[in-house]
């Protein structure tokens, strides 16, 4: 029995391994229900070793939209292999098995396309032409296996490893030999309607990032900051920051503040200063060179707008970067996967330009930044639940500093 469990979980993994290998991008369409054919061998000999040789057909209906998939399989069993004996004699008589069985899968997301999964599931063995020792009786199964999705709309393969115990059977000669192994081919077709990712036609006639269906307020003139439900905002009352220019490096503008020989004047000695050109008003890390800051800000479900908790950590960062001149902001704007492709990328761009305009109002230089938008291509949390698409609606900063020859901004 060690053997078989062991053959049969090593057997599984190599599946799991050559499908991941071919694993493609895209975002497959998941649906309602599937409706699959099995392929596959049983051995219904596990006393020494497997051995596979009883072909195997069948098949199954999965219903999706549960967190543990319930799963209806029905097989067949030719058995050819009647080399096992009982009360000495063979089992030739022993021609097929029926077998029905209800299972819950459990699948483990590995990327859009490839997942593993594991089952345990109940069900009824049907023995024609019964004899001692091999009669029809309940069973339980548990196995391994993975799947792959290969387009949208498309069927789904699925490689599975079963083991199955009788429950009730006799010992025949003294030992145990009601356990079967099954490898199965299992090929799929969705049908039903699409979970998880609705396609919705998405219209915005203004251009003010509220979608038309939302949209209170629905010929807002282009550029006017509006709030949730697309009507406008009232001015805010921001306080301006205004950058100051870096005049020279070696000018007295820098003051000194250590008595060891420090050239740039940030405060690091020159024999440990590993960054020795920065300028004299940047903030420095123990070995004199610039520190770096990051943010991150999340949106609201098809919106470039800024939320008001958001709006103060923008400002930090603006602070931020007007204190460390020459660093240079590259922001980059992400949603999640609802919508359509083109569409996301429009969006993406337009929360990145949301926070580039913002920068700018709190007095950062337009020079220093830059925008790009990546649409729902780099996801940072599963797609499948509210909180993880909350969390892909974002926009990220990467944070630069040029080489410094002469003082001032570059």
């Amino acid at each position: 029995m060690k053997k078989m469990i062991a053959c049969a979980i090593a057997g599984t993994s190599i599946l799991v391994s050559s499908l991941s290998a071919g694993v493609g991008a895209g975002h497959p369409k998941l649906r309602d229900y599937d409706f699959g054919v099995t392929f596959g061998a049983t051995s219904i000999k596990n006393d020494n070793n497997i051995k596979l040789k009883n072909g195997t057909f069948g098949f199954n209906f999965q219903m999706n939209d549960y967190s543990v998939k319930p799963r209806f399989d029905f097989e067949y069993v030719r058995v050819t292999d009647k080399d096992r004996l009982i009360d000495g004699l063979k089992a030739e008589q022993v021609n097929s098995l029926l077998k029905g069985s209800i299972n819950g899968i459990y699948e483990f997301q590995a990327t859009d396309r490839f997942f593993p999964y594991g089952l345990v599931g109940l069900g009824y063995e049907y023995v024609t032409d019964e004899t001692q020792g091999f009669e029809s009786h309940p069973f339980l199964q548990g196995g391994l296996g993975a799947g792959y999705r290969f387009r949208d709309n498309g069927f789904i393969v699925r490689l599975e490893a079963k083991i199955l115990q009788v429950l009730g059977g006799d010992d025949v000669n003294g030992k145990s030999e009601d356990n079967e192994v099954i490898a199965a081919l299992n090929f799929s077709v969705p049908f039903g309607k699409i979970l998880h990712k609705p396609q919705i036609k998405m219209i915005d006639s203004d251009g003010d990032g509220v979608m038309d269906q939302f949209d209170k307020c629905p010929n807002t003139p282009k550029g006017v900051r509006v709030d949730g439900s697309g009507c406008p905002l009232p001015e805010p009352k921001t306080e301006i920051i205004k950058e100051k220019v870096i005049t020279s490096l070696e000018g007295n503008e820098c003051p000194v503040k250590i008595d060891e020989p420090d050239r740039d004047r940030d405060g690091v000695p020159d024999e440990i200063d590993q960054c020795p050109n920065t300028p004299c008003d940047f903030s420095v890390d123990d070995k004199g060179c610039p520190v770096k800051a990051n943010l991150m800000i999340h949106f609201a479900t098809d919106s470039a707008k800024i939320t008001d908790y958001s709006r103060p950590l923008v400002k930090k960062f603006a602070e931020f970067l007007i204190k460390n001149k020459g660093s240079l902001v590259h922001i980059i704007g992400h949603t999640d996967w609802r919508g359509s492709d083109q569409y996301n990328m429009a969006l993406s761009k337009r929360r990145a330009k949301a926070v580039r305009d913002l920068l700018i109002e709190y007095g950062v230089s337009p020079s220093r930044l830059s925008t790009e938008g990546r649409g729902e291509r780099e996801p940072i949390a599963s797609n499948k639940t509210a909180e993880g698409m909350a969390l892909n609606r974002r926009t990220e900063v990467h944070l630069t500093y040029p080489q410094y020859i002469d003082a001032g901004e570059k």
